[in-house]
């Protein structure tokens, strides 16, 4: 059975999604992966968490769908001038990537005061 170096990279990244709040998104998956190879899958990984928690904090009203899908072009049209300011350079993928979870992040923040308060769990 073969192995992905990185699987434990992405796994701390999506337990450790939360730190994205302490840190910019490049700067944390720098520090935590132990190779640059592995920064991408970090930051993958980071966007995937920030995406799930946007969500999650209340993709059922029609008004915030539209508000959602007025974000996501933003953040495409953003992210590709932070792209492009690399000029294709070494690390312009993962600036990109850093870009979109950062934003992200902002945003799932920005939306948890207008999620629903959630039912206590029964013990």
């Amino acid at each position: 059975m073969t192995r992905n170096r990185s699987t434990p990279v992405v796994l701390v990244a999506a337990l450790l999604a939360p730190a994205l709040a302490s840190a910019g998104a490049l700067e944390h998956c720098t520090r935590l992966a132990p190779s640059r190879v592995e920064v991408t899958p970090c930051l993958q990984a980071g966007k995937k968490a920030m995406t799930d928690a946007m969500l999650e904090q209340g993709g059922k009203v029609a008004a915030l769908k539209q508000s959602q899908r007025d974000f996501e072009r933003y953040l495409h049209s953003h992210c590709q001038v932070v792209l492009r300011a690399y000029d294709s350079g070494t690390g312009a993928a993962q600036a990109q990537l850093a870009c979109e979870v950062d934003l992200l992040q902002q945003r799932a923040e920005l939306l948890k005061p207008l999620a629903p308060e959630q039912p206590k769990a029964k013990e």
